[in-house]
């Protein structure tokens, strides 16, 4: 499947599961919000997790996104880059922040204090560049 088929389903659906591999070679999988953000699929996460850790020690990751509805989803794997408070400028990274939680259907104005609030979680955006992308989108008759 092209990136450009998945398209209007990664912009409809942002209930995902974030898949990594650890050092030890062991699958670790997470339920986060997930978007598309400038052709790349993003999420947000603090610092401190294991998906975080793993993305930042393999430079992988897949992301597959759910509608639950009807149980279709197209999973985007490829190299992931973490954007967070130790390598990324700080207007950059809260302006990225805004950006990833709005692509995930998620807007930023939910936080009294976004800003902070972002600075105090150590929230990170991790981005996807797709290389594969595969799924189930067409319906059954």
């Amino acid at each position: 499947m092209e990136l450009s088929e998945a398209l209007p389903f990664i912009e409809a659906n942002h209930f995902a599961l974030v898949s990594t591999v650890g050092a030890a070679g062991h699958a670790q999988a997470t339920v986060v919000s997930a978007g598309l953000l400038d052709e790349q699929v993003a999420f947000v996460s603090r610092a401190d997790t294991v998906k975080v850790r793993n993305v930042r020690q393999s430079g992988h990751c897949s992301v597959t996104l759910i509608n639950p509805d009807n149980r279709r989803y197209v999973t985007v794997q490829g190299a992931a880059a973490v954007h967070g408070w130790d390598n990324t400028d700080e207007a950059a990274l809260l302006d990225l922040l805004r950006r990833a939680y709005g692509a995930a259907g998620r807007p930023s104005d939910r936080w009294d204090d976004f800003d902070a609030s972002m600075r105090e979680e150590q929230r990170t955006v991790v981005l996807v560049t797709p290389e594969r992308v595969y799924g189930s989108l067409r319906q059954r008759a």
